[in-house]
């Protein structure tokens, strides 16, 4: 199965990914739009690398839908802080995380927002990607409590596990696991070895969120 990753930032929740399911026969292609910590991120959990440099919109989604063409992959993930347009999302299954329960807090500060709101719920969001701004289809979404007494940095880290497990349901998705409609914050029906590799994870951080 071949997947790719758009992403413009370290690349740390698709880290985890990849390690997760790295025994479940993926090749994941990682393509980003200038020098950033997920290139070393590519190396280190020997995915493919594409660099594509080009500041307009719609050049820019023509290039990489035609890159994924090129490759034959036809489902994507953004870890990704531009919009891309229809050259892209119309060609190839696109989707995104969100660090938010949409239709809140949409945009590029999904975390800060929900902060500054004083929530005590943090969500996440894996949703289509489409013409409108986070207000595609809604694939999954969890949530976890919060306290608006802790720092930011806290909340940041909560929601980078969401960001990990929503891109584990994307995975499944992807290799078309049975996943029942389960409530918020059940295990979405992924398999028992990536539930045990996500709570391990979720110890080294010091947090549970699902």
């Amino acid at each position: 199965m071949k997947l790719a990753i758009l992403v413009s930032s370290g690349g740390a929740a698709f880290e985890q990914v990849a390690r997760i399911v790295r025994h479940d026969g993926i090749d994941f292609t990682v393509i980003t739009d200038r020098p950033c910590g997920a290139e070393a991120v590519a190396s280190r959990v020997d995915a493919n690398h594409i660099r594509i440099e080009e500041r307009d919109r719609r050049l820019f989604s023509a290039k990489v839908a035609a890159s994924l063409g090129d490759l034959r992959i036809d489902n994507l993930l953004l870890f990704f802080d531009r919009l891309v347009s229809k050259e892209l999302f119309d060609h190839v299954d696109t989707f995104n995380i969100h660090p938010a329960a949409l239709p809140a807090f949409k945009g590029l500060r999904g975390v800060e927002d929900a902060y500054q709101a004083k929530v005590r719920l943090l969500g996440c969001s894996l949703h289509r990607v489409d013409q409108s701004m986070d207000g595609g289809e809604l694939v999954s979404q969890i949530a976890c409590g919060v306290d608006p007494q802790w720092s930011l940095s806290r909340w940041q880290k909560r929601a980078y596990l969401m960001k990990v497990y929503c891109g584990l349901v994307w995975v499944s998705q992807a290799l078309r696991i049975e996943i029942p409609r389960t409530p918020v914050n059940a295990s979405h029906g992924l398999p028992e070895k990536w539930m045990a590799s996500f709570r391990e994870l979720q110890a080294l951080e010091g947090e549970t969120v699902v």
